[in-house]
């Protein structure tokens, strides 16, 4: 099937679960539980959505946010929000090593929080040229430490023992 391209005179997008879409065309097709990710979610979050099946294949394709009606925007918006929501670290607490495995206790926007990261080398991301570090730990959660510069003393000394 050839990819479609969605805008406000192609069809509109619906929320129908945590964070899946209904695409009704508007020849009145109907497609269900489609998964909507950001193909650059960390430069452009408007841009460049695409709308995977349950295979995680593309189905359909929004160039632009801003070209589709604003109840779909609303919509995918909504399922971003949970999709992508990354607690934010304001201070580690500890950070123990045991069988290469590291075992960080952290304080986030959310709570503490305490969770594994097997390989430091691909789980510890630093983003260039900011101040910006993305965790990954061993479920595949991610963490987000906003700005490292703002952490007190003992969690700098913890994080840029990894980095």
């Amino acid at each position: 099937m050839e990819r479609i391209y969605v805008d406000k005179y192609t069809g509109r997008v619906e929320r129908c679960d945590l964070y899946l879409v209904r695409l009704i065309l508007k020849d009145g097709s109907v497609y269900e539980n489609l998964e909507p990710r950001m193909l650059f979610p960390f430069t452009n979050h408007t841009m460049y959505i695409s709308l995977l099946d349950s295979n995680e294949k593309e189905f359909a394709f929004i160039r632009d946010l801003e070209e589709i009606d604003a109840d779909s925007r609303r919509a995918i918006e909504e399922c971003f929000g949970e999709y992508y929501m990354i607690p934010k670290i304001s201070r580690i607490i500890s950070c123990t090593e045991k069988y290469e495995t590291l075992k960080w206790v952290v304080d986030t926007d959310r709570g503490e929080i305490a969770f594994d990261i097997t390989n430091r080398i691909r789980s510890i991301k630093h983003l260039r040229g900011t101040k910006r570090v993305l965790i990954r730990d061993s479920n595949d959660n991610r963490y987000e430490i906003s700005d490292y510069t703002k952490m007190d003393t003992h969690s700098s000394r913890i994080l840029f023992t990894y980095l």
